[in-house]
């Protein structure tokens, strides 16, 4: 029972992660963009929440972005609009031409594991979450991914850590919050 509710959750989880990761702009950089610092030091300073929805906008839209390059652009648009419309094969597609020209471009891998986690391919989406990570250690929203993974997968003591971990990035992630809570209250008694 408790797993099955896990499991819902967690799906409500992704589709609010698609609305706030997925309708990103495009700024000037991806993952690599210097000013990223300073929006993560002040995500852990600010305490509305309007200003915490504004960093959390500009850091998807820095990760999100390709400074130098206008069709890779064009199509990590027309890859989100796949998705969104439930094109997964096509927007997987897409996500996959994006990362054999940027294969250093950690949102693409992001994206793809999105696409991947959607169509029910959980060793694929961990696969290229650990690249998103390698690339962006800060991704907190490649960490509450794996943490959808290991509860479909039934690991929650792993589920736990990856949404604490992405917590402590993004402390104004109430839906990661509840899932911790959830997961603790479930987990307690077990040893983990």
């Amino acid at each position: 029972m408790k797993n099955s509710l896990l499991k819902h959750r967690a799906g409500r989880f992704i589709a609010a992660a698609l609305v706030v990761g997925l309708v990103a702009g495009h700024a000037a950089a991806d993952q690599r963009d210097p000013d990223l610092d300073g929006l993560f030091s002040e995500l852990q300073r600010v305490t509305s929440d309007a200003a915490a929805k504004d960093v959390v906008a500009e850091i998807w839209q820095r990760w999100t972005a390709f400074e130098d390059d206008p069709r890779a652009t064009s199509l990590m648009a027309i890859g989100v609009r796949q998705m969104n419309l439930g094109q997964l094969r096509n927007a997987e597609r897409i996500f996959t031409e994006i990362i054999s020209a940027h294969p250093t471009h950690a949102e693409a891998w992001n994206k793809r594991a999105t696409v991947r986690f959607m169509r029910g391919d959980d060793k694929g989406s961990r696969s290229d979450i650990a690249r998103v990570i390698d690339l962006e250690p800060r991704h907190f929203g490649a960490l509450s991914g794996l943490g959808m993974i290991n509860i479909r997968s039934g690991d929650l003591p792993a589920a736990l850590q990856a949404f604490e971990a992405a917590v402590r990035l993004n402390p104004h992630m109430e839906q990661a919050e509840a899932m911790i809570r959830e997961l603790r209250a479930t987990l307690r008694g077990r040893a983990l």
